[in-house]
């Protein structure tokens, strides 16, 4: 594990995985790229404000028996509120996404599209679509902002970020597709309950 120099505070952050190219300062908020093993400071720095939540950038435990260590946190606004996703990296090494919202959990793990996805403005609430193999009936249609984060992410991202999304259900599996002017992206998962995350003594 490499521990970095937060480029606006100082502060050392450790940098725990090779696929990481987003670092978030847990301290300041400065967005920075994960370059040549150096950070470079293009991002925006935003503070978030703190929420109650069991979970926090190195909190470590079990997800159903599975070990977990939490990397990174995005919040995401939208017209009703915000929810929060916690990246989690998981003992064999693979990654997890752990929505909270209202203290109600969702887990869900990034797959590949292996069909045409409708685009976003056809796509209704109520009707189906085809997804892979899967007949998902569309619950929730809607669009959020990327209001900031915490940690270290696989990914680019930048606070003010606009995505648009669909949530549904297909015999169970909840479904999130996620539209941005440069890709789709979608996810599988399911609920969780509180008692199914186990948290290690600090």
């Amino acid at each position: 594990m490499d521990s970095l120099t937060c480029p606006s505070c100082g502060a050392s952050l450790p940098v725990e995985t090779r696929f990481v190219k987003v670092v978030i300062c847990e301290y300041c908020g400065q967005s920075s790229l994960l370059k040549n093993r150096s950070l470079d400071p293009t991002g925006e720095k935003v503070n978030l404000a703190s929420v109650d939540s069991i979970l926090k950038i190195g909190t470590t435990g079990t997800l159903r028996g599975e070990p977990f260590k939490v990397l990174g946190m995005l919040r995401y606004s939208y017209e009703d509120g915000f929810w929060d996703e916690w990246f989690l990296e998981l003992q064999n090494g693979k990654k997890r996404w752990l929505q909270e919202d209202e203290g109600e959990f969702t887990s869900f793990g990034k797959e590949s599209i292996t069909s045409p996805i409708p685009p976003y403005k056809d796509i209704n609430v109520g009707s189906s679509i085809q997804v892979n193999d899967l007949n998902v009936f569309i619950t929730e249609k809607n669009r959020a902002t990327i209001s900031g984060g915490l940690g270290r992410l696989m990914f680019q991202i930048s606070p003010g970020d606009k995505v648009e999304y669909v949530d549904g259900n297909a015999s169970g599996k909840l479904l999130a597709i996620e539209f941005t002017p440069e890709e789709i992206n979608l996810s599988i998962g399911e609920s969780i309950s509180l008692d199914e995350i186990e948290l290690d003594e600090s």
